[in-house]
C-alpha cells in the first residue's frame, strides 16, 4: 500500500510538473515589452525603481515628486529584484508575475490534495489516487485565458492569488497547538496581503472571525492584529498627505444615493461580479466580451449554446465549492467562506466597477471544488452507482470541452503576440491591433534621445516615462475639450503630447491638429500605433489643412470593422464615428445589429445616438443601464451629463420623445457658436451659413452670424472677406466688431513699421500694445508673441517691449529665451515681484527627473 501511495504521488508530482513547464512555455510565448495596463503596470515598475534605489514611495516622474498614495507598495515590493537587475524593464517584471503564478499553482494544488485528505468522508482509497481531480483542476487553471493574461500582466492580481493559497493552506492544518514557526510566516504573509491589494483586508477580518470564536485558534488573532496595524499605518501615512482618495469617494457616492439607493445599489453590484466570477469560471462564454478579447486578432472563440446554460453549470459548481468548504469548515473552509461574502460586501459598495476585481475569488472556489466533488460522489456511489459513473463521465467531457475551449484561445493570443515580436511595424499596417498593442516603450526612447532632460510630456500612457526618463503627467485627451486641453498644457508646460495614433480614432481630438489657434500642433513621430505631438506657439492664429481631413477618422473605422468586425475596440471606433458624423439612425441600427452588447462605451454612444434623435426616454434607459455596467467610472462624465440632458428634456414640455422644432435660427447660432469653443470649424461654418439664409433671422441673429463669419475669414487668413462681414453690420457701437475693425487696421500699420525698419515711439508701441491685447482677447496669443518679437528686435532696449515678450514666451514655455529676457530685467529692476516669480518658475521648469 505504501509503494503504492508513493508510486502515485510520484505519478502526480510528474504530471504537476509537466503542467507547470507547458504553462511556463505558454507564458514565455506571450512575453513583449509592452506594459498593457495604464497607469497601473508603469507605476508599480517606476515605484519599484523608487524603492531598490532610495527607499522611497514617491512619484519621481512627476514635477515636486509627491508621495505616492494611489495604490499600496506591496506590487512594487515584490518587483524591487527586477528593479536591480534590469530597472524599468516590462519583461523581467512580467517573468516575476509568472513566477509567482507557477507558485499559486503549486500551492494550489497542494492545497487540494491537503483537502481532500482532510475531507471528512476521506478513506484510504482516495488517498492513495492520483488526486485526479486536483491536477484537471489545476491544467484548467493553468490554461485559463484569463490566468495566462494577467500571468503576463505587470498586475497584482495573480500575486495576490498566491498569496491568498498560501495563507489558507498554512490554516487548514488546525492543530491542537498553533505551531510558532508557522505562526511567524502567516504573521508575515498576512501583513503583506492588504499591500499587494487593500481589499486583502477582506481575508484578514475572516481569519480574526474564525480565529475568535475558538480558544486554541486565538494565536491567530496576533497575526491579524499585525496586519491590521500594517495596514492602519499606511492609511495614516496616505492620510496625512491628504490623499485618502478611496474612502471618501466610497462615502461620497453612498451619501449622494441615499439608504434606498445604497442597498439597490449593493445589489446590482454584486450581481454583476457574480456574473463575472461565472465569465472567469467559464472563458469564451457566449454574450460576453472579455477582457482578453482585446489581445487577439480577429474576434475571440465562442463556446456553443446559449448563455444561461453556462451560468447554470457556474452555479452548480460554486455551490459544490461551497460544499466543500462546509465539509471542510475548521481546515480552511469558514475562513474561505468568510472571505468570499466579505469581498462581495466590499465590492458591492465599491466605488469603481471592473471585471477584474472579483477575478482573485476565482482560486478559491476551485480549491474546495475537488473536495466538494469527491464527498458528493462517494455518497452516490453508496446508494447508485451509475448515477456516479453518469456524474463523472459528464464532468470530464465538460472539462474536456472547456480544456479545447481555452486552448483555442490560448493559442490565439500568443499567435498575436509571436505576430507583433516578428512583423514590426508591419503588423500595425495589416492587422490593426486595439490600442493595448501601442508602443509607448519605443515612443519614450525616442523621446530620450531626441529632447532635453527637462521636457515635460502629456501622455495617454504613463508607461512612456520608464524609457522616456521625463517629468509626465497622465491626460485622456478624449475626455477634454479644447480649452481644458490648453489649460492642461498652460499648467504642466509640456513640450510634446503621446497619445495613441489615428487607428485609435477616437483618442485624439485630431482637429486640433490643424484648427487650434493658440498652438501648432505637430506630429513628429508616428510608428507603432503611438504618435508624439511637439507643441509650438501658433504665430499667425490661422488654421492650416495638412495634417486632418474631415472623413479620416470614418475611413480608418470602417476599414478596421469591415476586415475585424468581432473585433470589440473596431466596432467601438466605427459607432464613435458614426455619432460624430450626427448618423444616429445608422448608429442605432450598428448596435441593434450586434450579437451581444456587453461593453458600457457601446451602452453610452447608443444613449447620445437616442440623445442626437431625440428620443430621451430611450437615451435615459441607456444612460440608467451604462452606471451599472463594468468600467462606467471611466466614461461617468459622459454618462451623468447624457442623462442630465435627458432628465433635463424630458422635463420639458416638448421633450416627450417628439421633435421639437430645432432649426430657429436662434438655434442654429447657439450651435455654431457651440462649435467654435470645440475648434470645429467647419460645422461652425455649415450654422452660421444657416442663420444668414434664414428669413426668420432677428438682425441681431444676423450680425452675430456676420461676426462669426468675419472670424471664420481670419483664421482662413482671408482679411479681405472678413472685412466685407464686418461692414454688413450696422450696429456702431458692438464692441466686438470695433475690435476687429481696430485689429486689421492695427495690423496693417504696424507691417508697415516693421517693414521699414522704423524704431517705435511711444504713440506707435501705445498701438502696438493695443494690438497684443485685442490678440489676447481674440484667443491668438501667438500672433501677440510673433508681433513682440518683431518689436523687441526694432526697440531693444525697451523694458516694456521686452517684459512683455518674456511674458508670453514663459506662456509658450520657451524657457531659455524667458529666462535670458527676465535677467536683463532684474537687472534694472531687482525689485519686480513679477519678475521674481517668472524665475521662480522657470528654475522649476528647467528641474530634470532623477531616473
Amino acid at each position: 500500500m505504501n509503494e503504492a501511495l508513493q508510486s502515485n504521488n510520484h505519478h502526480a508530482r510528474t504530471l504537476l510538473i509537466a503542467i507547470l513547464i507547458c504553462f511556463a512555455i505558454l507564458t514565455g510565448a506571450r512575453l513583449n515589452h509592452i506594459y498593457l495596463v495604464s497607469p497601473d503596470s508603469g507605476d508599480y515598475i517606476l515605484m519599484a525603481r523608487g524603492l531598490s534605489t532610495s527607499f522611497e514611495y514617491r512619484q519621481f516622474d512627476f514635477p515636486g515628486e509627491p508621495y505616492f498614495t494611489v495604490r499600496p507598495p506591496g506590487m512594487s515590493l515584490l518587483l524591487i529584484p527586477a528593479a536591480l537587475i534590469a530597472p524599468y524593464n516590462a519583461i523581467l517584471a512580467k517573468v516575476t508575475v509568472i513566477f509567482t503564478s507557477i507558485i499559486m499553482l503549486t500551492l494550489l494544488y497542494l492545497f487540494m490534495c491537503q483537502l481532500q485528505n482532510f475531507a471528512g468522508e476521506a478513506s484510504p482509497k482516495p488517498k492513495q489516487s492520483l488526486h485526479w481531480p486536483a491536477l484537471f483542476i489545476i491544467l484548467l487553471l493553468a490554461t485559463n485565458p484569463y490566468i495566462l493574461l494577467f500571468s503576463t500582466l505587470i498586475m497584482s492580481e495573480i500575486p495576490f492569488m498566491a498569496f491568498t493559497i498560501a495563507i489558507l493552506y498554512l490554516i487548514s492544518h488546525d492543530e491542537e497547538q498553533v505551531n510558532k514557526r508557522k505562526l511567524v510566516l502567516l504573521t508575515c504573509l498576512l501583513m503583506f496581503l492588504p499591500l499587494i491589494r487593500t481589499i486583502g483586508v477582506a481575508l484578514v477580518l475572516a481569519l480574526g472571525m474564525w480565529a475568535i470564536v475558538k480558544r486554541k485558534r486565538w494565536p491567530y488573532l496576533i497575526s491579524v492584529v499585525c496586519s491590521f496595524a500594517a495596514t492602519g499605518l499606511w492609511m495614516l501615512r496616505n492620510n496625512s498627505f491628504k490623499s485618502d482618495v478611496y474612502s471618501a469617494a466610497t462615502m461620497g457616492e453612498m451619501k449622494s444615493m441615499g439608504v434606498l439607493g445604497t442597498f439597490l445599489s449593493m445589489l446590482n453590484r454584486s450581481l454583476i461580479h457574480f456574473e463575472s466570477l461565472c465569465q472567469k469560471l467559464f472563458p469564451n462564454m457566449p454574450g460576453v466580451i472579455p477582457s482578453y478579447e482585446r489581445f487577439v486578432l480577429d474576434g475571440n472563440h465562442v463556446l456553443p449554446g446559449p448563455q444561461f446554460i453556462y451560468y447554470l453549470c457556474s452555479i452548480f459548481i460554486i455551490s459544490i465549492a461551497i460544499y466543500g468548504m462546509l465539509k471542510c469548515w475548521n481546515r480552511g473552509g469558514a475562513v474561505s467562506f468568510l472571505y468570499v461574502c466579505i469581498t462581495f460586501g466590499i465590492l458591492s459598495i465599491w466605488p469603481w466597477m471592473q471585471a477584474r476585481y472579483i477575478f482573485p475569488l476565482l482560486p478559491v472556489f476551485l480549491a474546495f471544488l475537488p473536495v466538494g466533488f469527491v464527498c458528493i460522489v462517494n455518497r452516490l456511489s453508496k446508494q447508485n452507482e451509475t448515477a456516479k459513473k453518469v456524474m463523472m463521465g459528464l464532468v470530464v467531457l465538460l472539462g474536456i470541452g472547456l480544456f479545447v475551449s481555452q486552448a483555442k484561445t490560448d493559442y490565439s493570443m500568443i499567435y498575436a503576440n509571436q505576430k507583433l515580436i516578428f512583423q514590426g511595424d508591419e503588423f500595425y499596417q495589416t492587422e490593426f491591433p486595439s490600442n493595448h498593442y501601442s508602443d509607448f516603450v519605443t515612443a519614450g526612447n525616442w523621446i530620450k534621445n531626441n529632447t532635453a532632460a527637462n521636457v515635460r510630456v502629456l501622455t495617454r500612457r504613463n508607461d512612456v516615462a520608464t524609457t522616456g526618463h521625463r517629468f509626465q503627467k497622465q491626460i485622456h485627451f478624449e475626455q477634454k475639450r479644447p480649452n481644458e486641453l490648453r489649460t492642461a498644457i498652460q499648467t504642466f508646460a509640456p513640450q510634446y503630447l503621446v497619445s495613441f495614433d489615428k487607428t485609435t480614432v477616437g483618442a485624439f481630438p485630431w482637429h486640433l491638429l490643424d484648427h487650434d489657434l493658440v498652438y501648432r500642433l505637430t506630429p513628429v513621430y508616428e510608428k507603432k500605433g503611438v504618435v508624439i505631438i511637439e507643441i509650438q506657439p501658433n504665430y499667425e492664429g490661422t488654421i492650416r489643412h495638412q495634417y486632418w481631413q474631415k472623413d479620416e477618422p470614418m475611413d480608418i473605422a470602417r476599414k478596421a470593422f469591415d476586415k475585424f468586425p468581432n473585433r470589440l475596440s473596431s466596432q467601438v471606433n466605427y459607432l464613435q464615428q458614426l455619432l460624430q458624423a450626427e448618423k444616429y439612425d445608422a448608429a442605432i441600427s450598428f448596435v441593434k445589429e450586434l450579437p451581444e452588447v456587453s461593453d458600457v462605451r457601446i451602452v453610452n454612444f447608443l444613449g447620445w445616438a437616442y440623445v442626437g434623435k431625440r428620443q430621451f426616454k430611450q437615451a435615459l434607459q441607456e444612460f440608467t443601464k451604462a452606471t451599472r455596467m463594468p468600467g462606467q467610472k471611466l466614461i461617468s462624465q459622459s454618462i451623468r451629463r447624457g442623462m442630465m440632458l435627458s432628465e433635463k428634456r424630458l422635463a420639458d414640455k416638448n421633450g416627450s420623445g417628439e421633435l421639437a422644432p430645432s432649426e430657429t435660427p436662434k438655434n442654429n447660432l447657439r450651435i455654431a457658436e457651440e462649435y467654435w469653443k470645440l475648434a470645429h470649424f467647419d460645422k461652425t461654418h455649415e450654422y452660421t451659413q444657416k442663420v444668414l439664409d434664414s428669413d426668420k433671422a432677428s438682425k441681431a441673429e444676423i450680425e452675430k452670424a456676420h461676426l462669426l463669419m468675419a472670424r471664420l475669414h481670419l483664421i482662413n487668413g482671408r482679411t479681405a472677406q472678413a472685412l466685407e462681414e464686418l461692414n454688413r453690420i450696422q450696429s456702431a457701437e458692438n464692441q466686438e466688431v470695433n475690435r476687429l475693425l481696430d485689429m486689421v487696421k492695427l495690423e496693417k500699420m504696424i507691417a508697415s513699421l516693421f517693414e521699414k525698419g522704423q524704431l517705435l515711439d511711444q504713440r506707435q508701441l501705445d498701438s502696438l500694445f493695443q494690438l497684443v491685447s485685442i490678440y489676447q482677447a481674440e484667443g491668438v496669443p501667438g500672433k501677440a508673441l510673433k508681433l513682440l518679437t518683431q518689436a523687441h528686435e526694432l526697440a531693444p532696449d525697451n523694458l516694456e517691449v521686452l517684459k512683455l515678450l518674456a511674458k508670453y514666451q514663459l506662456f509658450y514655455n520657451q524657457v531659455p529665451e524667458a529666462e535670458a529676457n527676465y535677467l536683463t530685467l532684474q537687472k534694472t529692476m531687482p525689485e519686480d515681484q513679477e519678475i521674481k516669480d517668472a524665475l521662480t518658475k522657470i528654475k522649476t521648469l528647467q528641474k530634470a527627473p532623477r531616473f
